[in-house]
């Protein structure tokens, strides 16, 4: 899984603005001035995976993704941001950016949905990433919602506001989303995003140019299937499982479909790559699990059932398989670690 590098230059650019040392801020990510300009470059996931708990840190804001988004151009994510500002209307925008998703960012998944006079615009973090890094995550989310709503209002010149903002995340610093995403907030709820009402996605972008948009639209299209062309299959496996699913391992013949192909297709080619759905499945699990292990609160029955486990005694065994330790001495360390943390601070 990868992102896309100017997404990272604007991170710090705008942790600049928020009174950061701009030295410091490329030392803590591990890059230089020549890396942040190679804008179009993707990543891998795990870059500079603390980023954003370092800037937490440095500027004092536990808010920071949040308040950043309100300064965030459509730029700020690269050739998608000058198709974007080609776009006929606010739905075309939003179906743009779901549409070359992967062209900027395969951690975090757009989608559209409607719900009878609502557009639900959803954006959600991968599962591992989410699970992983938990603060960078939210983080991420927050940024996610209150640029979008800023690049809207940029583009249309109106005033687009949001009926409800959905986050996953418990109930925190209600006031401060209040302020900048104007709107009714659902926090716990089962997905991230904002719900619209239908007839904003009618609005018109005023910088619309059909000549540009053709050129661009071109360009992400090209660059997609690029990518696409680079990515094996278990790994396309992978990011469905993580995005679409959620990271809970669904049946063959469900990932089957949601890859729309049929079972044996699915298995032949995992098969011509040395590969197959129930090693792909493993992996996924330990990794999810660990992360979860040692980020989360989730109890250990909880985790074993959103694996898949039939109990958490067969989970148990599989950890122990995997790690040498049992999930719960995991647990434990992974706490008296944060307790000598917080005591060298």
């Amino acid at each position: 899984m990868e992102f896309q590098m100017s997404i990272l230059r604007d991170l710090i650019y705008e942790g600049v603005a928020h009174g950061i040392n701009f030295q410091q801020l490329c030392r803590k990510a591990g890059v230089t001035v020549a890396d942040l300009n190679d804008s179009e470059r993707m990543i891998d996931w795990e870059f500079a995976p603390n980023l954003w708990e370092d800037m937490m840190s440095l500027s004092g804001d536990e808010m920071i993704g949040l308040h950043m988004g309100t300064h965030m151009r459509p730029t700020s994510y690269g050739m998608i941001g000058y198709l974007l500002q080609s776009c006929k209307t606010v739905k075309t925008v939003m179906e743009m950016v779901c549409k070359y998703n992967d062209t900027f960012s395969m951690i975090y998944k757009y989608n559209i949905e409607y719900q009878g006079d609502l557009a639900g615009f959803y954006m959600e973090p991968d599962a591992l990433w989410s699970n992983k890094y938990p603060i960078s995550a939210r983080q991420a989310a927050d940024i996610g919602k209150s640029s979008a709503l800023h690049v809207l209002r940029t583009l249309t010149g109106r005033k687009i506001t949001p009926v409800r903002a959905l986050f996953t995340h418990q109930r925190i610093h209600p006031q401060a989303y209040q302020k900048v995403l104007e709107c009714e907030l659902t926090f716990n709820a089962p997905r991230d995003g904002l719900l619209f009402h239908k007839a904003d996605l009618d609005i018109p972008v005023l910088s619309y140019d059909v000549s540009l948009f053709a050129l661009f639209d071109k360009l992400l299209q090209e660059k997609k299937e690029r990518l696409a062309s680079t990515k094996t299959f278990a790994e396309e496996i992978r990011m469905a499982i993580l995005s679409g699913f959620k990271g809970q391992i669904p049946p063959i013949e469900a990932i089957s479909a949601y890859l729309n192909t049929n079972t044996r297709t699915f298995q032949r080619r995992l098969s011509a790559e040395g590969n197959n759905y129930r090693a792909i499945c493993n992996e996924l699990r330990k990794e999810l699990a660990l992360a979860m292990m040692e980020r989360s609160d989730k109890s250990i029955t909880d985790i074993a059932e959103m694996l898949g486990y039939a109990d958490h005694t067969s989970f148990r065994r599989a950890f122990k398989t995997w790690t040498n330790a049992l999930p719960g001495d995991i647990r434990k360390n992974t706490a008296s670690r944060r307790s000598e943390a917080l005591l060298d601070l």
